[in-house]
């Protein structure tokens, strides 16, 4: 684990999954809308803590040097410094789909034994989804177009459940200010991590 590590350990964390979407305003005043179909990736801006002890942290500082900006890695959030993030509101534990949904879908036919509130999370086959409003579990909205073609039956999971695949976009270099028997780490910018989408 690296990235994990950063995240485990953040001092904040900005996250983004807005749509893509152009606007273009006439000589008159009016505003035309229109939002572009894409995968709308979740993106995580993570400011790491400085003034870390390197010696305790070196591992971590070359685990990240692997990675790089080259492989990515499944974040979860459902330990105890995270889990807060992915907390369920809805009474829902288990579901499946019910049906094989179209392509590029943003309502689901569930099959759940409870209810979701907007802001919970599913993943299916892998990507992540935030719910946009209450339901009682039969049919959920989602926040992006569905990924890839699951089928009826295939398993939904649900809060604390749900991981984010990511790569590093951004990968900042740090600095060691030296101290006796080591020295403190400090990044020279924030992490950003985009989901990797395949």
């Amino acid at each position: 684990m690296a990235f994990q590590d950063i995240f485990e350990i953040q001092q904040s964390m900005t996250v983004n999954t807005r749509r893509v979407i152009g606007q273009q305003v006439a000589r008159s005043g009016y505003i035309t809308v229109a939002q572009y179909l894409t995968a709308v990736p979740w993106v995580f801006t993570v400011t790491p803590h400085n003034y870390l002890y390197y010696p305790q942290v070196r591992n971590v500082i070359q685990a990240i040097d692997n990675k790089d900006r080259q492989l990515p890695e499944v974040i979860s959030f459902a330990s105890d410094n995270l889990s807060w993030f992915l907390e369920m509101q809805g009474t829902a534990t288990a579901a499946t789909l019910n049906g094989t949904p179209a392509a590029n879908t943003q309502t689901l036919n569930l099959t759940s034994n409870g209810t979701f509130k907007a802001g919970d999370f599913i993943m299916i086959d892998g990507y992540t989804y935030k719910i946009t409003e209450d339901s009682a579990g039969s049919t959920v909205s989602i926040h992006r177009p569905l990924i890839g073609t699951p089928t009826s039956g295939t398993t939904v999971y649900i809060g604390e459940q749900c991981t984010f695949n990511v790569v590093a976009e951004k990968c900042p270099t740090y600095t060691l200010n030296p101290m006796t028997d080591g020295a403190f780490v400090q990044w020279d910018d924030a992490f950003v991590f985009r989901e990797y989408i395949t």
